[in-house]
């Protein structure tokens, strides 16, 4: 008998910070960011997890938010009073409540497993585990039931694939750390790239920067830097409070800032992981017009494979989005996907149609960001470092 009991709580009430760490062990960052989101919360979001115990002990943990996605949010003028009547109207599709599985913050989402649980036993908790979701998503009178942003390092049990809809999301970016300087690093780049970052680079002596686990002095200006760049965004799900800013660097191991300066003005920041195996970019956030006259977002991705480079971490993870950008600055993806269930089946229908034709659709209407479509089929939504 796996004396196997499933329940579901809020955030992650009944699971201390040991357990969580054997439940997303290193090298992920997966138990420490949910703690600090415990703590700080994220304005527009309630977050719960599923715990399955065996003997009173987690094995496996569903990470939970729940959320109402406006899609009048994202556009204006006369198509925002549309979308908002049509809201009223028709809540479930212009203004669904989303129940979903998987982080609003890091890399990509993951499923918390005890590495020690056998295949049997895992088997049954994960069908209790979903089993659950089902039955939370009928009493919260959710609309979609989704598991957002996974990959191939997400942990999601092989049953999902059958009762889940599929479609692209945005890559991560992955560069391989194999230079010992700058200089050959630049050498491994396209001619055009090579000559751009070296026209970009000639405005480095102006810009002051400065590493920091205390950002006390700048934390107001970083929290508004970070709402102007949330502010334009085509797409930002939830706003992170002040508190997820302060407390990080106490909270997530190797977390520290890159902070950008314009002789004493704080001009733009870099939020990052860095650890031995290797470095998450996690947030880049600038004033707009600084920013571009003085090309901080490629002097600050200089700045973070010179890092890389100087303490020999072997991979820089660059974040989701412009993948043109980062694919000419050399990076690798690692492809994101999106798993979903509308309860409606029309809809479900809709939603599962080929990326870059819904994507075409949908913004040729106005209804939703600029996007272009990457070589591998999936929508590039420009993301927070432009």
């Amino acid at each position: 008998m796996n004396n196997l009991s499933c329940k579901c709580v809020p955030r992650l009430d009944g699971v201390s910070a040991a357990e969580l760490e054997r439940l997303f062990p290193g090298p992920s960052i997966t138990a420490s960011l949910l703690s600090l989101l415990e703590e700080s919360g994220v304005d527009g979001f309630n977050l719960r997890s599923i715990v399955v115990f065996k003997d009173n002990t987690p094995v496996l943990l569903l990470p939970l938010f729940e959320t109402r996605f406006d899609l009048s949010a994202f556009v204006k003028g006369w198509r925002k009073k549309a979308l908002k009547a049509a809201g009223s109207l028709i809540p479930s599709v212009f203004q669904p409540r989303i129940l979903g599985v998987g982080l609003v913050e890091g890399e990509w989402s993951e499923i918390g497993i005890d590495p020690d649980i056998d295949e049997g036993t895992l088997d049954t908790a994960c069908k209790m585990a979903f089993s659950a979701l089902q039955t939370l998503a009928a009493e919260l009178k959710s609309d979609i039931v989704t598991l957002y942003n996974f990959n191939q390092y997400g942990n999601i049990p092989g049953e999902v694939f059958k009762k889940f809809n599929q479609v692209n999301y945005r890559s991560c970016a992955r560069l391989p750390i194999n230079f010992s300087s700058i200089e050959e690093y630049l050498s491994s780049l396209s001619r055009v790239a090579r000559k751009g970052l070296r026209r970009k680079m000639r405005v480095a002596p102006e810009v002051r920067v400065m590493r920091s686990l205390d950002i006390s002095p700048f934390l107001d200006r970083i929290y508004t830097l970070y709402l102007k760049t949330v502010e334009r965004s085509p797409m930002a799900l939830g706003v992170h409070n002040r508190l997820f800013f302060e407390k990080i660097c106490e909270a997530v191991p190797g977390a520290a800032y890159m902070l950008y300066f314009l002789e004493e003005e704080l001009v733009a920041f870099n939020l990052l992981v860095v650890r031995q195996e290797a470095m998450v970019d996690m947030y880049f956030c600038m004033d707009q017009d600084s920013g571009r006259k003085y090309n901080l977002y490629f002097l600050s991705w200089l700045e973070n494979v010179r890092t890389c480079i100087e303490q020999k971490i072997p991979l820089y993870y660059a974040g989701q989005g412009t993948e043109k950008t980062k694919a000419h600055l050399g990076a690798t993806f690692i492809p994101s996907f999106i798993y979903f269930k509308h309860r409606w089946q029309l809809f479900d229908r809709l939603l599962a149609w080929p990326p870059a034709m819904t994507g075409k659709i949908l913004s040729h209407l106005g209804f939703w960001p600029r996007m272009t479509v990457a070589p591998n089929g999936t929508m590039e939504i420009y993301d927070q470092r432009t």
